[in-house]
């Protein structure tokens, strides 16, 4: 029995299957094996009941520096690499935009004169009107990539988000390295006074003759070391200004001003919980968008091996005299449509799929890879900032126990009851003490600062939150 299906329902059911819309992607987290703590092993103890699943927000305001916060603002907005990141996200974007625009229809004005002729006669036609196309997306290849282009966007708001985070980690490091730097400088140059001290005892008593030659030759030897040694911290302090200073895309004159020594470490941040940090940290939520983009890509690139539907229609006016063209007798319009099947196209199409498929394997792999890097730098800064606290309490007692051997060792050196190697044994414990001191503060508020960064925490008070479809 032959029948055939009236076109006001043949239309119906072409737009029902066509605005269905692309599949949902299965949750990435579901579709990769990967084991997740209840809490942080490394965290502080206590830290999961206290924490409730929260980070730190506005982590920059909790070093409570009014000049490093204004440093962070004035990185986000001149910084070369964020500008960078900008540009790309714009530019996702805008690609978004593009493939967005497949599923609408496509309207142009067509306007045109022609003449022809033949033998004897000569023929001429004026055309003007309007040309509507628009392919039915029947089994969602469009939606598909206009998906993952959206998908591809929010991964690049999210990519942003995460570059302006360590660009703020990044100056905020390079900040307290430069205040280290000073400190450094400042406290060898005081050991240097204290050597020069030493070196005018050691010549007043070798002029009475109380010293040797041998005394007067090692304090002249450690005096310039330790001078050698103030150099060196001067350089140091200042190629640690010029790469704040770059962060920040000023010129690198070292000429910024900081602080003369370390502040204290403020107390121990909320760190969240581990399923917490998957949704929350920017790169693992670009991973995962892109996981999602390639899974419509692989649908697209099976959907364009099945026949396309084309609708095209154009209206207008044409005449063989411009004096007439606008004559509403003149009138003209077509409706058509098109049936596209792919026949042979030399595996091209099932490449594509295959493609799109390897494609989709490469970025879970990724996604794994990125939230194990997450998981492993959380846990390395809770690690390294509980056996830092510990390394700083035994030498503040080191420094200052041997601070006090050092003075009274130069008041029993003064009277002769030391020899001058006793007393550059006491410097130079005394010396190594307080500059280990000095570096586990520093590298204690570089951990923190990775702390900060690995879990993710705005900087801001506004939390970040992922691009909205464009």
């Amino acid at each position: 029995m032959k029948f055939t299906i009236p076109p006001a329902v043949a239309l119906v059911t072409l737009f029902s299957v066509a605005c269905q819309g692309p599949a949902v992607p299965p949750d990435t987290k579901e579709r990769v094996a990967m084991p997740v703590r209840e809490e942080f092993r490394n965290a502080p103890e206590g830290a999961a009941a206290r924490d409730s699943g929260k980070v730190a927000d506005n982590w920059i305001e909790a070093f409570s520096d009014s000049r490093l916060t204004a440093l962070v603002q004035e990185a986000e907005s001149k910084n070369p690499d964020l500008a960078i990141a900008v540009a790309r996200r714009n530019r996702a974007l805008a690609e978004a935009g593009k493939a967005d625009s497949a599923l609408s229809p496509k309207v142009d004005a067509v306007m045109g004169a022609e003449r022809a002729s033949a033998s004897s006669a000569t023929a001429e036609r004026f055309n003007l009107g309007l040309s509507v196309s628009w392919e039915a997306d029947v089994w969602g290849r469009l939606a598909d990539a206009s998906r993952a282009a959206e998908l591809d966007a929010i991964a690049a708001q999210a990519d942003y988000e995460f570059a302006r985070q360590s660009i703020a980690a990044q100056v905020a490091a390079a900040w307290f390295l430069a205040i280290s730097a000073q400190e450094q400088l400042a406290l060898d140059k005081l050991l240097l006074t204290e050597r020069q001290r030493v070196q005018r005892i050691t010549q007043a008593r070798f002029d009475v003759g109380e010293a040797r030659q041998l005394d007067l030759d090692l304090v002249v030897g450690q005096t310039a070391a330790q001078q050698q040694a103030v150099d060196a911290s001067q350089g140091a302090l200042e190629s640690s200004l010029r790469s704040l200073e770059a962060l920040l895309g000023r010129y690198p004159s070292q000429e910024i001003e900081v602080l003369t020594t370390l502040p204290e470490l403020p107390p121990s941040p909320p760190v969240g919980l581990p399923s917490e940090l998957l949704e929350r940290r920017p790169d693992v939520v670009a991973a995962d968008r892109r996981v999602a983009a390639a899974f419509n890509r692989v649908g697209s690139a099976k959907a364009a091996k099945l026949p396309r539907i084309g609708l095209t229609a154009g209206g207008g006016l044409a005449s063989g005299d411009l004096s007439s063209l606008f004559d509403p007798g003149q009138a003209v319009w077509n409706l058509g449509a098109n049936l596209l099947g792919p026949l042979f196209d030399g595996g091209e199409r099932e490449a594509q799929v295959r493609i799109a498929q390897a494609a989709e394997q490469e970025s879970l792999a990724n996604y794994v890879k990125v939230a194990q890097r997450a998981f492993l730098e959380v846990e390395t800064a809770l690690a390294n900032e509980r056996i830092l606290r510990l390394r700083d309490a035994n030498l503040k007692t080191a420094e200052e126990r041997l601070l006090r051997a050092r003075n009274a060792g130069e008041e029993r050196y003064k009277v002769g009851e030391m020899t001058i190697l006793d007393v550059d044994q006491l410097h130079t414990d005394h010396a190594a003490a307080a500059k280990q001191r000095l570096q586990v503060r520093q590298e204690l508020f570089r951990q923190r600062i990775n702390l900060h960064l690995a879990l993710g925490g705005s900087f801001e008070a506004r939390a970040a939150t992922p691009a909205q479809k464009p």
